[in-house]
């Protein structure tokens, strides 16, 4: 053999030992690395105690502003909690053993269009709750009074808030609303959710969507906002947070029940072609001033013909009552009224003199 050949045969026996010897030493490591056992399945019973509805609104960031500035004072103070009182609320209900549930487990929807109740199965000592957040959108009259500007995206990818800070500066971040702060409360709490819900965020349409102008005939941006707000609504519903109608216009007529049938078929019309598109499909109705009729009330009537099967109204009765096509429910209202006022209605959800802050004097 000369020693041309002999080299090259070297050279082959050589690669052949060393990937040998990297396969002995990748087969060992793996052996060496235990696989974490699976987790052991969470175990359920049947639930049995009542359904638990609470709802806010957007928080105030600034206290100071939006109870002592130009604004809707007396609204603010009234129908709107504070940053630091929801940062306190949130481990009382995690401690007192509350879990977040989608209300779609509470029915089945049958061939014929009719529901009928489900049996409802939780991790045992967990009571389930339901939080819903109405006017999600931002209102022009709560610029500069306090509240974040909008929904938008962090550096990460996630659903956070723009807020305008002291220098008049907008930043993204994650403690200015509802949203990123529960985000981040169940990541840290996972047995706070129950299959990874969130809450509902119950829109109208008259000035836009989460902050965003999307009321075509008024707004100078309307494609890029357009395309901002699909993006944060896809984002919202992968990582379990579900949307409502809460009317289009939540008019005064709703609130002194004046609204006709043809203005209510108006106005679903109005959500269903500027909203419905942003938000995607919802078989959920959250009445605009707690608004959802009575039963067989021509208007009620057709809501449900549109394909809204759950009317959330406002009371602390805990009241839920199943029709054969839809079930309707009271939600609790925690907002300064209730802090204020009647806090004795508040004893199962938190301790209000641990709550209340201090700036609404």
């Amino acid at each position: 053999m000369n020693k041309k050949k002999r080299n090259i045969l070297i050279s082959i026996i050589s690669a052949c030992i060393l990937v040998s010897i990297i396969s002995y030493v990748n087969i060992n490591k793996k052996k060496e690395v235990k696989e974490e056992p699976p987790a052991p399945p969470i175990k359920t019973v049947l639930y049995k105690d009542k359904i638990y509805h609470i709802f806010f609104h957007s928080l105030i960031l600034d206290p100071q502003l939006a109870f002592h500035g130009d604004g809707d004072r007396r609204g603010y103070q009234d129908y709107m909690i504070t940053r630091n009182e929801f940062l306190k609320i949130l481990p009382s209900l995690y401690n007192r053993n509350f879990i977040l549930i989608d209300p779609n487990l509470l029915f089945t929807k049958n061939q014929d269009g009719t529901i009928s109740k489900k049996d409802l199965y939780l991790p045992e000592g967990k009571k389930a709750m339901i939080i819903s957040l109405d006017d999600m959108n931002y209102y022009k009259s709560q610029d500069n009074h306090g509240f974040a500007n909008r929904l938008a995206f962090d550096k990460d990818g996630n659903v956070a808030t723009e807020i305008t800070d002291k220098d008049g500066k907008n930043i993204v971040t994650r403690d200015g609303d509802i949203v990123p702060i529960l985000d981040d409360f169940i990541k840290s709490h996972p047995d706070f959710s129950w299959q990874g819900m969130k809450g509902i965020i119950a829109v109208t349409g008259y000035e836009g969507v989460l902050g965003y102008r999307t009321h075509k005939k008024d707004s100078t941006t309307y494609n890029d906002d357009v395309q901002r707000v699909l993006s944060i609504t896809k984002k919202l519903k992968e990582t379990g947070w579900i949307f409502a109608s809460h009317s289009y216009s939540h008019g005064l007529p709703f609130r002194v029940d004046t609204i006709s049938l043809d203005e209510v078929k108006y106005d679903t019309k109005r959500w269903d072609e500027e909203v419905r598109p942003l938000v995607g499909d919802t078989n959920i109705f959250i009445g605009p001033f707690g608004q959802v009729f009575k039963p067989y009330d021509p208007r009620r009537e057709y809501l449900v013909s549109k394909g809204f099967n759950l009317l959330f109204g406002v009371g602390m009765d805990l009241y839920s009552e199943y029709f054969p096509k839809y079930l309707v429910m009271n939600r609790a209202d925690i907002d300064g009224i209730r802090l204020q006022q009647t806090p004795w209605y508040l004893k199962d959800y938190f301790n209000v003199e641990e709550v209340l802050d201090p700036q609404r004097k």
